[in-house]
């Protein structure tokens, strides 16, 4: 079995000193880009609502300065003179866009979008999930490793990442209490519709038959991370069984490419550091689509960096147009 790492070269600190001196310009003209290809809904009878692509380009402005409702008042006139938005209503609206039954479907649908540009720069692509709170007083490690009562504060993000550019291709978010290896399954099976990964890397929680099939179905290979005193069965799929005797028989080079996972990891970190581990919202709806905003928003700053690195041209209305909706679970 002959796996090909990718090429990784030291940063170019003149391409990573423009990305950053020009993130907030591009931020705002990539964000606004990327709402004007969301349609509208027909509106028939009432008060005229607040546009969806308005509200979607304020919740993300919103998290990107990383303040509350109120206090992005101000930014919302300016982005209103600039011409973003059609008119600054009301800081409420946001809480009720948060709120509301659609946006979550439509936010993960903004985030493979965001995600497509990147797409010929990837194929070794990562799985893993971090805990985001929803109050100020606990912290997640302490929540996930001695007080488990926690975990009832927290909502988990399951994502998955290209490796190279640590944009986030698909995700989900659920209660910090639920399993990995099951919403992983989801998270994957998202991933194959819009990318074409080489390779998948996870740690030991996924480290399932089903997960490995999965994986396998895409065209991939899964470098998963064997729990101790591991054997195999008969009844272990034929992946999972090759997976094994070339850990057993070329450990070095299985762990050189399977710690190429530690970059979802750096992923969940600039996250946090940047946008905040803690959430804002009060519901578990409103914060399960505040926590999608945050990957979007992360996501966008990869491409800026993307666009002085590597010149990568995007374009979302062609992303729109080879995007494939993911089918639902039943």
């Amino acid at each position: 079995m002959q796996t090909k790492l990718p090429n990784f070269q030291g940063t170019d600190w003149h391409k990573y000193n423009l990305a950053k001196t020009h993130e907030k310009r591009l931020f705002y003209k990539l964000l606004d880009e990327l709402c004007k290809q969301i349609p509208e809904p027909m509106h028939t009878s009432g008060r005229k609502p607040v546009p969806v692509r308005d509200l979607v380009f304020m919740s993300a402005l919103k998290i990107y300065s990383n303040y509350s409702c109120r206090k992005i008042s101000h930014d919302l006139k300016e982005a209103e003179m600039a011409g973003y938005i059609s008119k600054s209503p009301h800081f409420n609206r946001l809480s009720d866009f948060f709120n509301c039954d659609a946006t979550y479907d439509l936010l993960k649908k903004l985030l493979i979008i965001t995600a497509m540009p990147l797409k010929n720069l990837e194929d070794d692509y990562s799985i893993d999930s971090s805990g985001f709170g929803s109050y100020q007083y606990e912290r997640w490690m302490r929540a996930r490793y001695k007080n488990k009562r926690g975990w009832r504060n927290y909502l988990k993000g399951h994502i998955c990442i290209g490796t190279r550019t640590n944009v986030i291709c698909s995700s989900e978010v659920t209660y910090g209490n639920l399993s990995d290896h099951k919403n992983g399954q989801t998270v994957l099976e998202a991933l194959s519709y819009n990318f074409a990964p080489k390779i998948v890397t996870g740690d030991k929680a996924y480290s399932s038959y089903r997960i490995h099939q999965i994986i396998e179905s895409m065209g991939a290979l899964p470098f998963i991370a064997f729990k101790e005193n591991t054997n195999p069965s008969d009844k272990a799929p034929e992946i999972w069984l090759r997976m094994f005797n070339y850990f057993k028989k070329n450990r070095e080079q299985f762990l050189k490419c399977y710690h190429r996972r530690s970059n979802v990891e750096s992923t969940f970190c600039m996250i946090k550091m940047r946008l905040g581990e803690f959430l804002k919202s009060k519901n578990y709806e409103a914060q399960k689509c505040e926590l999608m905003m945050k990957f979007i928003v992360h996501n966008i700053c990869c491409l800026i960096s993307e666009i002085f690195e590597n010149s990568v041209h995007v374009d979302f209305r062609e992303c729109i147009k080879r995007y494939v909706e993911p089918k639902k679970e039943k």
